[in-house]
């Protein structure tokens, strides 16, 4: 019986690691590295995807990671944006952006 639950337990745990390790992050380039998932920044947060859900979740106060450079050919690359989940859900659905169709 130990045996038995001892097995389960690490089914649970391998499982759990399998969920966290999909988990997308930041995504970057060769000039924008992304942050190591070190609790400075929020993760990455769509608005879109909670409408009636205002964010309350640990770090959702925390900035979000951008970075931008311009390259040789006059094109502005930019990743992420500076925004804190809760302001992005402000911005979308307080703002009216949300109840566009």
């Amino acid at each position: 019986m130990k045996k038995v639950v001892m097995a389960a337990f690490a089914i649970v745990i391998f499982t759990a690691s399998c969920v966290e390790a999909a988990e997308i992050w930041y995504t970057g380039d060769g000039r924008c590295v992304p942050p190591k998932d070190d609790g400075t920044y929020a993760a990455p947060y769509n608005a879109m995807e909670h409408p009636g859900d205002y964010p309350t979740f640990q770090g959702a106060d925390k900035p979000g990671w951008s970075c931008s450079y311009q390259r040789e050919d006059g094109v502005i690359v930019q990743y992420g944006n500076s925004f804190t989940p809760q302001q992005q859900w402000i911005a979308f659905w307080v703002a009216g952006k949300g109840d566009q169709d």
